[in-house]
């Protein structure tokens, strides 16, 4: 049997560790595309969350506005819900 030149053993090894350095290269690349897209899809969702979050305050801001308009009815000038005995209901012809 004949023995192998250091020569070639040392191309050997030079060949493996570059097609294992292309495999690590392409699984990196394709991990930081899907990390990418991954991302893409949080900042959406983000910004969906973000123009809900205003709807929300608007919403809030509306309600408390009629809350304190309320309270201020019945404490400054001595308002109430009127009673059963006095409400009026309407009905369309």
């Amino acid at each position: 049997m004949r023995r192998l030149s250091p020569q070639v053993w040392l191309g050997s090894l030079l060949a493996l560790a570059l097609m294992a350095s292309s495999f690590l290269v392409i699984n990196t690349a394709y991990q930081t595309r899907q990390l990418y897209s991954g991302l893409q899809e949080a900042r959406a969702k983000r910004d969906a969350l973000t123009i809900e979050w205003g709807r929300l305050l608007l919403e809030r801001g509306a309600v408390g506005s009629d809350t304190r308009l309320d309270a201020l009815a019945r404490t400054t000038l001595g308002l109430k819900t009127p009673g059963v005995d006095v409400t009026i209901v309407m009905e369309r012809p």
